[in-house]
């Protein structure tokens, strides 16, 4: 990798490599090792070829080079997510009403009322997560009614999920599974006002065949689904993302993904984690078979595995308030599959919350770096929630990384009720800092957190949730929180020597924003949006706020 990267230094260091596009006049952080910043920056066959102030850049302006000037505004590397469940909520996302960020019930209301009116008479609107119910005004920790609903969208089915717990319908989805709104049957899960009928939120058997409804639509337009998730992230702020699989992530679901790489047709990066839990099958045991011909941190710049995960073994499955199975049997076959994982050199990503499970990890970790060294493989641990100080030494002993995710923007009162005070120092950002360890910044949206990397941006600074509860002490500063966005998430993939930071000879993938990064209020942080989005020296979103640029930058899809 050292090699690779000398070598892209002489190709793209020498004075005279002329480039195709200059940005000038900027505040450009650049995320490298010193987070160093500068004005211009210039471009050419989609890497960055010089960067520094103009005197840098001028000697690689020719008559063809095209020059913006950036008027002042802030540029930053391109926004990795190591950990989101992407593959798996594109199979209906145009049909997705998101929920993120509004924090009045009115106003999400009329988001649900813009959307229907967009939409075709009996065509599914859905919310598959990314919001809680505390975090609406006007109807705190309340949830939504049918009757608003049914105004919002009197002719289409609506279903908003709210994390992975209950959902609320209105009458036509409700019609869906065989329920008049005005006479109800009896039905487990459906739940009834004083007057007898549905109230809104559904459980068990009434949500399983709403759920079970709209699973009968996935399958159709999934090209058309995935292009558009992809044109959203990049509208976000993402240029790369980092797909965890995870429960019922079928095989299928990747080759819409596939294809548009074969066409030249991503607009951001899509890496993921190859999964050896065979979903779809009666058996669920890990599978190593799977992995054989899979190569992994090579090929397409834009698509390819970048490690095993997030599941090992589903028996050792855990969550904040419940640890991994640990009978001798459970610890022997981790043990095995884990180490074999070591011995063919492959990276792992591991879904792992609590203490006790991370230790007992950690009890096979040693045993196998005796045998295989694990730094050179960067295992990775994933959510860590629970992690505790004497924890993080003994992973940090053995090279092995983390990845943190902001599920506490929605999610973080249940820890508090949970835990009480001592939630105060879980997901600890600060101690990870604090103890030297690479650590890397995702969302694991976009059900049980927020896809936008600016909110996951203002939580890391900020510690708060979307409703602004104070529910972590563990917060870092900003330059913390985007170089475990940017840099060290790059470093999570092997890519380090080709985007994360903006330096000379790496890939030019690169946000301009409407606000400065550095000296906005912190409060504000998540009020940031990009101008555009780069990727590889193209464009592939603009805003209309762009002013100056407006002629030179593709035009930007409607937002749905």
């Amino acid at each position: 990798m050292k090699q690779q990267t000398c070598a892209l230094l002489l190709l793209f260091s020498g004075s005279l490599q002329s480039a195709e596009l200059v940005l000038k006049n900027g505040h450009i952080l650049k995320v490298d090792a010193e987070f160093g910043q500068a004005s211009a920056l210039a471009i050419d066959g989609g890497r960055i070829v010089a960067i520094g102030d103009e005197s840098d850049i001028t000697s690689h302006i020719t008559e063809s080079t095209e020059v913006i000037d950036l008027e002042g505004r802030t540029v930053i590397p391109g926004l990795i997510d190591n950990h989101m469940h992407l593959v798996r909520a594109a199979q209906n996302w145009q049909q997705q009403i998101r929920l993120e960020g509004v924090l009045d019930y009115r106003q999400a209301l009329q988001r649900i009322a813009d959307i229907a009116a967009k939409a075709k008479p009996g065509q599914w609107l859905i919310a598959s997560g990314g919001f809680v119910e505390r975090q609406f005004s006007g109807r705190p920790k309340a949830g939504f009614l049918r009757v608003d609903l049914d105004k919002a969208a009197p002719n289409n089915p609506v279903y908003l999920q709210h994390l992975f717990d209950w959902g609320y319908a209105n009458s036509q989805a409700m019609r869906h599974i065989g329920v008049d709104a005005t006479n109800p049957p009896q039905m487990p899960g459906l739940l009834l006002d004083g007057k007898g009928l549905p109230e809104g939120p559904v459980t068990k058997r009434a949500q399983f065949l709403i759920e079970q409804k709209i699973a009968e639509l996935r399958g159709q337009e999934q090209l058309a689904h995935s292009r558009q998730a992809l044109k959203d992230l990049a509208r976000a702020g993402l240029t790369t993302v980092v797909d965890a699989g995870g429960f019922d992530t079928h095989d299928r679901l990747y080759e819409p993904f596939e294809r548009l790489d074969s066409r030249g047709e991503m607009p951001i990066r899509l890496f993921y984690m190859k999964q050896v839990i065979p979903w779809g099958k009666e058996d669920l045991s890990p599978d190593l078979a799977r992995l054989e011909g899979v190569t992994f941190n090579r090929g397409s710049a834009f698509f390819r595995p970048v490690a095993v995960g997030e599941q090992l073994m589903l028996s050792v499955q855990d969550s904040a308030g419940r640890a991994a199975r640990s009978s001798e049997q459970v610890k022997a076959e981790f043990l095995a599959n884990a180490r074999e994982l070591a011995k063919q050199g492959l990276p792992l990503h591991l879904h792992a919350v609590h203490d006790t499970s991370i230790n007992q990890h950690l009890d096979a970790f040693e045993e196998i770096n005796k045998e295989y060294p694990l730094a050179p493989l960067r295992w990775t641990f994933a959510h860590v929630d629970g992690v505790k100080p004497d924890t993080i030494e003994r992973a940090k002993a053995l090279g092995v990384l983390f990845a943190i995710h902001s599920r506490p923007v929605l999610i973080g009162y249940r820890f508090q009720a949970r835990f009480g005070a001592a939630a105060q120092q879980m997901t600890p950002m600060k101690t990870l800092s604090d103890k030297g360890v690479l650590w890397g910044l995702g969302s694991d949206s976009p059900v049980v957190s927020i896809y936008n990397p600016f909110r996951t941006l203002w939580w890391a600074v900020n510690g708060q949730m979307i409703d602004g509860t104070q529910i972590s002490e563990q917060n870092v500063d900003r330059r913390q929180a985007l170089i475990a966005h940017t840099i060290n998430n790059a470093k999570l993939a092997f890519m380090e020597d080709q985007i994360g930071s903006l330096e000379v000879g790496k890939r030019a993938d690169l946000l301009i924003l409407n606000q400065d990064y550095l000296s906005v209020d912190r409060r504000k942080i998540a009020s940031i949006k990009p101008l555009a989005t780069m990727v590889e020296g193209r464009w592939v979103y603009r805003s209309g706020e762009l002013g100056p640029f407006v002629d030179r930058v593709e035009q930007s899809d409607t937002q749905h």
